[in-house]
């Protein structure tokens, strides 16, 4: 979820298309937030906006679509989740993991983590976090605030996701995902998915691919550790997708666009125009929230 690692990217077109859709998606507003917003999390009846230019976290209320708090944290920040009644957000410039309460709006722990972290989340009871620059994958104790395990990955470890029974590792550096046992912490498993496989989402047994470079998403099985099928149709460097309303939304960071994708039959059937270098597209129920990371604000949506 780094600037440096991708080109930024020009304005975007404000009109939404489908492909093969009864009804448009819905821009239900489009949200200020500061320069380069990156991600969304959930939590305490707020949404939590990391912006990674301004290296702070912004509250949103989706009662007024309005800013309420603005929370300094550490250089750069950019991957974010919500999780044990916190917000916990990495940062890619000052190598930690700063934990927000959202109670009182500040920072309340900051976690000294690997060099250059790329994607934080929360699975198998810990908060885990992928560190780019080093090759390895931390995981951290919510209840303590401390590193219990440090996992060597090699390569370029990129997004998370969670399976029913694995931890699953993107990475920019090969063609490979990577599965690790969270039982023993340690990789079981390297699975082809495509041209620099950075970006993951998982449903059930499934994971979701995004091959950056491939312009395609694989569908993995964990069962049978290896992937299924290949999805096309999406937009120039598809990214950190999540599961909306049933379907899975691609972010094409180039594009700017969101690609929708039909799980049931393995293909794109809607694509949306939103604002300037879409990068995370957070799981929700029902709504669509979009950071513009090539510009300031963050677009919420209705799926159609």
């Amino acid at each position: 979820m780094i600037r440096s690692a991708f080109a930024i990217i020009g304005a975007a077109t404000l009109v939404a298309g489908a492909q093969g859709s009864t009804r448009a998606t819905e821009v239900l507003a489009k949200i200020q937030v500061g320069s380069a917003p990156c991600s969304v999390a959930m939590e305490a009846g707020s949404a939590w906006a990391s912006v990674y230019g301004d290296d702070q976290v912004v509250r949103i209320d989706p009662g007024t679509n309005r800013v309420i708090a603005r929370v300094a944290v550490g250089d750069q920040p950019c991957g974010i989740t919500a999780a044990a009644g916190a917000i916990w957000v990495m940062t890619f410039g000052a190598f930690t993991v700063d934990r927000i309460d959202p109670a009182t709006n500040t920072v309340s722990a900051s976690i000294r983590v690997g060099t250059q972290p790329y994607d934080v989340a929360y699975g198998f009871g810990s908060i885990w976090v992928t560190n780019y620059a080093d090759g390895t994958v931390d995981r951290i104790n919510p209840a303590t605030n401390k590193r219990i395990r440090r996992i060597r990955t090699r390569g370029a470890p990129g997004g998370l996701a969670f399976t029913r029974s694995a931890v699953w590792v993107g990475d920019a550096a090969s063609n490979k995902v990577i599965r690790i046992n969270p039982r023993t912490n340690r990789v079981v498993k390297r699975i082809v998915s495509g041209y620099s496989p950075v970006w993951l989402a998982a449903k059930g047994l499934t994971l979701f691919a995004s091959n950056v470079q491939d312009r395609t998403v694989a569908r993995i099985d964990e069962r049978r550790n290896r992937r299924v099928a290949l999805i096309r149709g999406l937009g120039q460097q598809p990214v950190d997708s999540g599961f909306v309303a049933g379907s899975l939304w691609v972010p094409n960071l180039r594009s700017n666009t969101i690609s929708r994708i039909d799980i049931r039959r393995n293909r794109v059937v809607e694509t949306v125009s939103v604002g300037a270098g879409p990068f995370v597209v957070p799981d929700h129920p029902s709504e669509l929230w979009v950071a513009s990371y090539g510009g300031n604000d963050v677009w919420r949506l209705k799926p159609g």
